[in-house]
């Protein structure tokens, strides 16, 4: 789960915990009102009544007041008025219909609202006629409450609603920091480093942004450094594009292959195919696109074509057929001219993007080379490699703090255990190592 789904959650519990105890406690509050006001309309409502039966009981007059009595509180909050003489028995005793409560049938049996009743003697001067009581109808009550409930669950809805919209984006650019420098420290484990993180607000997340920036610069830095003393050291170097290509076993009149083995051991790393006669750009379309067609049906994992056929003429073509190509097979291009053509990082950001794998044999190994190729991210980097431990193993460290797999497709040098020493990870070798 990540941190953002959890602190919505976190946030939309608590929101309805608060929700549910603001509720309860608005219930109660307008629950006690509701009685409250009940009582205080009673008081006044038997303080009339008491002036009204006191001259209709004097004057034994039932009728009068039973018409007065149904005129005043007929349909009202009043549910039952009784008058007791001193000796106890029932002078007058009225019952009103019930109102319409209009409100659910679950809601008297989940909150009860108690009988409100107020008394009151009835005097004339000094003698009592007798005792007044007063009974409140409860579904006035029930009818009020219920409004405030309707009232307070929809606004407690619609603020769950606004809740549940703005907490996620609230998280979201909260946590954006956080989910950008993950994303560097990711690009970093991989070996790639993007662009300086922008500075949070949040001053623990500035801090943390701060060291991730500071670490991938000084990166950037060693391994600027780095090239430029590969470039430096190579200038020293004897030439290698005088070896020849080691192990290649020819499948038929057009195909040859070479497989690649690890340095660590008997494991197979790494098999392409490449044509007897090189491909180049008088080659038809057809052909190139048959020969991705035999390259996909054999099975081997990668397929070297010349970085010059990117200046192929129908080359659109050829790049819609190479972005087809599956996952696992990998483009390998072979290095065969000075100067990288204008079109050249647009095909292998291009293949890129469409998730081909790409790798790189013969390249020059300067700065300006290395850095066009970090954005494609190559599988594997295949070098002739010459008898100069101190370069090769500067070399190697490079690359592998780009994230490539250095190959030797070429070398002076047949011992595995001393190209393992000098840091490539694979050789080409036989059907065996």
């Amino acid at each position: 789960m990540s941190l953002a789904k959890l602190l919505n959650g976190i946030i939309i519990i608590l929101f309805l915990i608060g929700a549910v105890l603001l509720f309860m406690l608005e219930i109660t509050t307008v629950r006690q009102s509701i009685l409250d006001q009940m009582s205080a309309n009673l008081e006044t409502a038997i303080t009339a009544l008491g002036l009204v039966l006191q001259g209709t009981l004097l004057n034994e007059d039932k009728v009068l007041a039973e018409t007065i009595v149904n005129a005043m509180f007929d349909g009202g909050f009043v549910s039952a008025i009784t008058l007791i003489d001193p000796d106890g028995q029932m002078l007058f005793h009225k019952v009103f219909a019930s109102t319409q409560q209009n409100v659910p049938a679950w809601l008297p049996h989940l909150i009860a609202m108690p009988p409100v009743k107020v008394e009151q003697e009835l005097t004339d001067g000094w003698r009592i006629l007798g005792s007044l009581t007063l009974e409140g109808h409860s579904g006035y009550a029930y009818q009020h409450l219920w409004g405030a409930i309707s009232r307070t669950g929809l606004a407690l809805l619609a603020g769950l609603l606004v809740f549940s919209l703005l907490i996620p984006w609230i998280c979201h650019r909260l946590l954006r920091p956080l989910v950008e420098i993950n994303q560097q420290l990711d690009l970093v484990r991989k070996h790639h480093y993007g662009s300086e993180l922008p500075t949070p607000w949040l001053k623990e997340l500035k801090a943390v942004a701060g060291s991730v920036n500071q670490l991938v610069s000084e990166r950037k830095r060693d391994m600027l450094q780095q090239r430029l003393k590969i470039a430096q050291l190579g200038k020293q170097q004897e030439a290698s594009s005088h070896l020849p290509l080691l192990n290649l076993r020819p499948l038929d009149e057009r195909w040859q292959q070479q497989h690649f083995y690890s340095t660590q051991g008997d494991i197979l790393l790494y098999r392409r195919l490449l044509p007897l006669k090189p491909f180049s750009c008088e080659t038809s379309i057809t052909a190139l696109q048959q020969a991705v067609t035999d390259w996909l049906d054999r099975g081997h994992d990668g397929l070297s074509l010349p970085l010059s056929l990117l200046a192929h003429e129908e080359w659109d073509q050829l790049a819609t057929t190479l972005a087809g190509v599956p996952k696992g097979r990998v483009i390998d291009w072979r290095w065969d001219l000075a100067t990288l053509p204008a079109n050249g990082v647009i095909a292998f950001m291009a293949l890129e993007r469409a998730g081909v794998a790409q790798a790189f044999s013969a390249i020059p190994l300067n700065n300006e080379v290395l850095t066009l190729l970090d954005p494609v991210k190559p599988t594997f980097i295949s070098l002739a490699v010459t008898n100069a431990p101190l370069y090769w193993n500067l070399v190697s460290q490079n690359l592998h703090g780009s994230g490539y797999t250095v190959l030797a497709e070429a070398s002076s040098i047949t011992d595995s255990d001393i190209l393992r020493a000098w840091g490539i990870d694979g050789y080409a070798a036989g059907a065996s190592s």
